[in-house]
């Protein structure tokens, strides 16, 4: 297991959700550099953070020389920077392709050319596994860029898998449940769509443990449980009736974790998975879609939105 403390760590898209809880996470024993392109945003986190081990850089992930400029004396790169909304990027996929592609080769290209840098981290989505969206797509073609430029780099590259983060700023559970006003008009796009669910401190805890124990290539997903996302409205809303007003283009009714084509090389590492590139398991686990993982209980649901 790899240590990164006292080590100088670039985060890409560091004012997001998830970047704000890496930063949160990994400032007490580092220093960090928050990589982003809004600066309201970076304003609001130097007041809700401070500036101790934080330096703040304006900048566009596509922007290979100041991407340069801003690893300078990293050892560490975590790029979670990134278009997420699934239907903004079905209706903009040149966008799309220009951020979650385009960017991810500036952010490699700029890994191999600074001195010093020894593993970058992207960050992935279930989409990514049997992508039917431009969204997963582009996140699946992000995790075979890294994996080339594992091959091919002295710096290591792997990828983390995420699911749903319930607790993510602009998340869709979070705006139902502070919002009640828009409980009567909530709508439901299938009966028995579901997806799998995590916290935010739970993603940037899967980034931290796959940067410390990574050795190339891998691809690391949290084991999660499940939600119907009608269990979740009727817990947020008290109703048990709701209109049915089909999938928005690329959705799917039930995630996968790993694709039927990756799960070979797909191996059980504590509470992770982890696909392996050209490393076979005979023995694959199975329960990777949430058409039979287990589901979070009434219980379980309520603790986790009780994070929203």
């Amino acid at each position: 297991m790899e240590s990164f403390k006292e080590s100088k760590i670039l985060v890409t898209g560091g004012t997001g959700s998830l970047g704000q809880e890496l930063v949160r996470k990994l400032a007490a024993d580092n220093h960090v550099v928050v990589y982003s392109r809004n600066e309201e945003r970076q304003y609001l986190m130097k007041q809700r953070l401070g500036a101790a081990n934080i330096s703040y850089l304006i900048g566009d992930v596509r922007d290979q020389e100041m991407l340069e400029y801003a690893m300078h004396g990293c050892e560490y790169v975590i790029h979670a920077a990134a278009m997420k909304d699934l239907i903004m990027c079905e209706a903009q996929p040149t966008q799309t392709c220009l951020n979650n592609i385009e960017g991810t080769k500036a952010v490699i290209r700029a890994v191999r050319n600074v001195p010093g840098i020894k593993k970058a981290v992207a960050v992935s989505t279930d989409k990514a596994a049997s992508p039917s969206s431009v969204y997963g797509c582009s996140k699946y073609i992000m995790e075979k860029l890294f994996e080339e430029a594992d091959r091919v780099s002295d710096a290591t590259f792997l990828s983390v898998r995420f699911g749903n983060m319930i607790n993510s700023s602009g998340a869709l559970i979070s705006v139902w449940k502070n919002n009640p006003q828009m409980h009567a008009d909530i709508k439901l796009t299938h009966p028995e769509i579901a997806r799998f669910f995590f916290t935010i401190s739970d993603g940037a805890d899967t980034v931290l443990q796959a940067m410390s124990v990574g050795r190339g290539g891998e691809v690391f997903i949290k084991k999660m449980k499940k939600a119907r996302i009608f269990n979740i409205l009727r817990q947020i809303t008290g109703r048990r009736d709701f209109e049915i007003m089909g999938l928005f283009p690329g959705e799917k009714v039930h995630e996968e974790l790993v694709s039927q084509n990756e799960v070979h090389y797909c191996f059980e590492f504590g509470d992770y998975y982890v696909l392996r590139p050209n490393e076979v398991n005979p023995h694959p686990p199975e329960m990777f879609s949430t058409e039979n993982a287990i589901e979070f209980s009434d219980a379980e649901l309520r603790k986790l939105l009780e994070s929203c």
